[in-house]
């Protein structure tokens, strides 16, 4: 019975150990994040300069497949932008079943000379089908400025203004905006703001615009570039299988040497990313094992993290000793967050969610580990009804 008690008791100091260490790196996450959250900007707050009176052409181009629900309210406030330049939205009809077309073409004949349809009928092997529609509306555009966007994101009638001002003011040839996501349930949106808080920590947005940093950012909902640049990487060919297509156009980018910025599009830009918490599970199946380059050491090695900085220190609040401050110190730093993000950001999310924080993490890691044990065992993904190979996958290193 004694070798019993000092073994739990071990197995007791063990767990405390590693929620304290757990709680010190989370803190200095936290820290980190209030640091440099605050340098990067709101952008409908951003007020033009008077240097240009007229943007520069702008190319809207967004893939779609079997997207009839969405697509006609994404598209039309596409066109609806108060936008002081040339504007063409193109939107590519990949291989819809649905009455994704039938709606396209409806939208055509109520904005002729504005927006324009390419149908794609069938996918040449080695691409994606969401990279290779991109490509093809890319390869059509007129634009000095392209903006690659999805089919269910709605825009406000000033946002790709403010956009291309903003850019162009700071000298960038690249500029992504996280959006505002619109969520149903609560335990969905435990989900999806964990998600963007544990992405914010660790891809450090703020840190983008510095040439020397190795920090890249590319938001699918809202990747604007210049043409030139979008070129020069190699456009989506380099990055033809790789469902993390938005944040290899940054890496790209930034390897090449073109600068980049991060703004915040709340109020700008949104988008119901998915409408149930087990289809935003499956969703993120397809890309999130892709954006850790399909490293089974690295997605342990998340894992880990994940289990010690957010959800062990949750045991240890009650403890009297400093690991019990500290774990109590890691919940109250993650209250502070939630609080200032809402304020900062504009974030619509309570500062009490911050309860359900280990919630979300935990369905974090849960899609983590089926996102890798599903492509493993299948051999690959299956995105959009279509099948793709792990070895055709990890032939795309980036």
């Amino acid at each position: 019975m004694s070798a019993f008690a000092d073994h739990k008791h071990s197995i007791s100091r063990t767990l405390g150990f590693l929620a304290a260490i757990g709680s010190l790196v989370w803190l200095v996450l936290s820290i980190q994040w209030f640091r440099g959250t605050r340098n990067v900007p709101l952008l409908r707050d951003f007020r033009k300069s008077d240097r240009m009176n007229r943007n520069p052409a702008l190319s809207v181009i967004l893939a779609a497949r079997n997207e009839e629900r969405s697509v006609k309210e994404s598209v039309v406030s596409m066109l609806d932008q108060d936008y002081s330049g040339m504007l063409e939205v193109i939107a590519v009809n990949d291989r819809s079943t649905d009455r994704t077309g039938e709606v396209l073409d409806e939208l055509v004949r109520r904005h002729p000379g504005r927006l324009r349809v390419l149908n794609v009928e069938s996918l040449p092997e080695g691409w994606l089908g969401k990279t290779h529609a991109l490509y093809i509306g890319a390869a059509e555009a007129t634009g000095e400025w392209l903006l690659f966007t999805d089919a269910d994101v709605i825009f406000s009638p000033d946002c790709s203004d403010k956009a291309v001002r903003y850019a162009i003011d700071n000298g960038l040839d690249h500029l992504t905006l996280p959006p505002e996501i619109l969520c149903n349930g609560i335990l969905l949106r435990s989900f999806v703001t964990a998600f963007t808080l544990v992405f914010e920590m660790t891809q450090r947005p703020w840190r983008v615009s510095d040439p020397q940093a190795r920090e890249h950012v590319g938001i699918g909902a809202f990747n604007l570039m210049k043409k030139v640049a979008y070129e020069k990487i190699g456009t989506h060919c380099a990055i033809r299988m790789r469902p993390d297509d938005d944040m290899k156009l940054a890496k790209l980018l930034k390897r090449h040497g073109f600068r980049q910025g991060v703004a915040y599009g709340t109020g700008l830009i949104s988008v119901e990313w998915h409408q149930t918490l087990p289809g935003a599970v499956r969703g993120l199946s397809k890309s999130m094992f892709s954006g850790l380059d399909y490293r089974i050491g690295a997605t342990v090695a998340g894992v880990l993290m994940l289990f010690l900085t957010n959800l062990l220190p949750a045991f240890g609040l009650f403890s009297r000793n400093t690991t019990g401050i500290l774990c109590r110190l890691n919940i109250f730093s993650t209250v502070l967050v939630y609080a200032y993000r809402a304020k900062h950001v504009g974030d619509k999310t309570p500062w009490w969610y911050a309860v359900l924080h280990p919630f979300g993490i935990g369905i974090f890691i849960y899609a983590m580990v089926r996102s890798a044990s599903t492509t493993l065992v299948n051999g690959g993904i299956e995105w959009r009804e279509t099948r793709y190979s792990l070895k055709d996958l990890k032939d795309n290193a980036i």
